[in-house]
């Protein structure tokens, strides 16, 4: 598989408000030895006496009164002084409580503020669905004229008195804005969920881009994954991400059973007799910074995520129902993305929600992964946190990756609850899968690393899937700590245009400086596209006849160049291919050419000598610097649709970063 070590992210601090755990040290105690952290609602947040009923078709109630509910956390503004007066967090959904306190502890975990980030360059990414229960309240009381006109219309009140109707509406009135929150100024920025991410950003003056994604229970794992490509793309350096939910009002309730999802006897992923996901709240953060910028800073690194993939469903049975080929797809895709193959895996995070046909479908759609690798029956630990605390809807896939990435710290597998007996349905007695139900060593071969799988999936059939690893120091950059090189660069830039085949291999040396990629990646400049058309027909020829030049840094002097075109290559018949097609689109000259290319991994872009140009990346790559030419657009892979370049404000003294991918 293609090298992936550039795409390498860092697991840097944690902080979690989870079921039972207003920490992350009290939840892993939890999962490590199998606590169940489910019950019956408790009496500040509804009645069931008003909601539930055990008759599954009786109209506007709920079938189940149980879940995983937070019951503490820590909350102290004043001591932490920030500046939250009284009506502002009185305005606040408790979701956002929860997501400021798990920051702090994820910032207090890496070492902030002794250890110092870089505001400008710190990103917040949260993941949520629906908001909180907040607005459901105010947006109750806001609805009183309904009510009240109603109540006038109804033919009994209406033959009460004038005065008996004018005071029963007033009392009805003054006891719902008793019973539900005041709405002030603070009420929207407090509800919306969006102000998750605003309202770290603010508190903590953090100045990269915040904001929440939305894909129902995988809502958590979409917004880490907008992380990560964030953090390979160089748009910053740290990222706050991970998933809050907070909503486990009667309304939730009512409509999840009306779909016939929940259960009302307890979770049980992957295990006979499971009847349906059980509801669970909280929140799970982390802070993620590129691997070879953790090891350079020296932080404390919990694991390292690989790799990350999404798909959908596409047409299906339904809206809600779970489809194998998108889970697949999603499995599939985050192998390729971390470079290396499912058997290097021996645990899997599942979805695991404890519903009758998602966990068989589930299970079915991992092991076909697996089937055509004929790994042993039984060497892959499946488990799912949902066994522990049920579904966290919008923040299951961050929950999932607490647990993994503890396990993987601390290189254990941890147990499953409730699954005495496998569901009959799986077929785990001809499988690689096997559900983990104890405490046990995770142990490998000695030259073998930990890795592990992750899986979050979400209604409306969008899937994702994680893949993580152990750390061990520098086993992924080498040692040497760094993400690029520098070189510096010479005012001066050649004018030549041909140039020889033995030539070609000689601008490709390495400077004393640079390091040599693991993959090919010739970069060469010329003066003119028509002297760089020239010189790639050169390199096209030698590289038919089976000669490539070997993986090199590239010369400052085509860094330099006005026309510049970089290709990453595996070997002289993959440089061959690639060369044609740029010579085809060079021709050609229309733009139109290059989008199509692009979206087929061969993009044309331009970059200025003073920024930072990836350049070794498994696509072809061209990128092109024209003088004076204005910039049009960057799209945000990194890719540059076409740039201008900009004055040196230091002639002499520019250094060229080259991205080693």
């Amino acid at each position: 598989m293609e090298d992936s070590a550039y795409r390498a992210i860092a697991i840097v601090g944690a902080g979690a408000v989870l079921p039972d755990a207003p920490n992350v040290a009290t939840f892993w105690n939890n999962v490590k030895n199998a606590r169940y952290c489910v019950s019956e609602v408790p009496a500040d947040r509804w009645d069931p006496a008003l909601y539930y009923d055990s008759d599954h078709a009786a109209p506007d109630k709920t079938y189940s009164k149980i879940g995983g509910w937070v019951r503490e956390f820590v909350w102290d503004p004043m001591k932490w002084r920030m500046p939250l007066p009284p009506r502002v967090v009185n305005g606040m959904d408790d979701a956002q409580k929860w997501a400021i306190a798990c920051v702090r502890e994820a910032l207090e975990d890496y070492g902030y503020p002794k250890r110092p980030l870089d505001s400008e360059r710190t990103a917040v990414i949260l993941g949520n669905a629906l908001g909180g229960e907040k607005h459901y309240l105010t947006c109750l009381r806001l609805y009183f004229p309904e009510y009240a006109r109603e109540l006038s219309e109804s033919a009994s009140f209406a033959a009460l008195p004038e005065t008996m109707r004018r005071d029963i509406t007033r009392e009805l009135q003054t006891r719902i804005a008793k019973l539900l929150p005041e709405v002030t100024e603070d009420s929207m920025p407090g509800e919306l969920a969006n102000c998750l991410a605003g309202r770290i950003a603010n508190l903590y003056n953090l100045r990269g881009p915040n904001y929440t994604t939305d894909a129902a229970c995988a809502s958590a794992m979409a917004a880490i994954t907008s992380a990560v490509h964030g953090l390979v793309a160089n748009d910053f350096d740290v990222a706050v991400t991970g998933g809050i939910d907070r909503n486990m009002g009667a309304p939730s309730f009512v409509k999840f059973c009306k779909i016939g999802a929940l259960s009302a006897t307890g979770t049980r992923p992957y295990a006979e007799g499971a009847d349906g996901f059980v509801m669970g709240e909280g929140a799970a953060v982390f802070l993620l910074k590129r691997l070879a910028d953790a090891e350079r800073d020296g932080d404390n690194i919990y694991a390292v995520l690989r790799g990350i993939a999404g798909s959908s469903d596409g047409k299906g049975k339904g809206i809600t129902a779970p489809n194998p080929v998108g889970q697949k797809l999603a499995v599939e895709r985050a192998w390729r993305n971390a470079g290396v193959s499912p058997t290097a895996g021996t645990l899997i995070e599942g979805h695991g929600t404890s519903t009758r046909v998602g966990d068989v479908v589930e299970v079915q759609s991992m092991a076909e992964v697996l089937s055509s690798f004929h790994l042993p029956v039984g060497s892959v630990a499946l488990g799912s946190v949902k066994s522990n605390m049920g579904h966290l809807k919008g923040a299951a896939g961050a929950a999932g990756l607490l647990k993994t990435v503890l396990a993987l710290r601390d290189k254990v597998l941890p147990p499953s609850v409730n699954c005495q007996r496998p569901n009959p349905e799986m077929d785990f007695a001809h499988s690689p899968l096997f559900v983990n139900t104890e405490l046990k060593p995770w142990t490998v071969a000695a030259d073998s690393v930990r890795r592990a799988g992750l899986s979050a999936f979400g209604f409306g059939g969008t899937n994702f899937h994680a893949v993580l690893e152990e750390y061990i120091p520098h086993k992924i950059t080498g040692g040497n700590g760094k993400r690029s090189v520098a070189a510096g660069l010479p005012m001066s830039m050649p004018q030549s245009g041909a140039m020889n085949a033995r030539d070609v291999s000689r601008t490709a040396q390495v400077d004393s400086s640079c390091k040599a990629p693991l993959r090919g990646a010739l970069v060469i400049g010329a003066a003119s596209a028509a002297a760089l058309a020239e010189r790639l027909r050169t390199v096209q020829k030698a590289a038919e006849a089976g000669s490539a030049p070997a993986p090199a840094a590239p010369a400052e002097s085509d860094l330099r160049a006005p026309e510049r075109l970089a290709i990453d290559y595996a070997d002289a018949a993959e440089l061959a291919e690639k060369s044609a097609k740029a010579l085809k689109a060079m021709a050609a000259n229309q733009p139109p050419v290059w989008k199509a290319l692009r979206l087929r991994h061969l993009p044309r872009s331009g970059a200025c000598p003073q920024s930072c140009i990836p350049l070794y990346r498994t696509r072809l790559a061209v990128r092109e610097h024209a003088s004076g030419t204005p910039r049009r657009r960057t799209d945000r892979g990194g890719n540059f649709c076409r740039s201008g370049s900009r004055v040196d404000p230091h002639p002499g003294q520019a250094a060229q970063r080259i991205h080693l991918r």
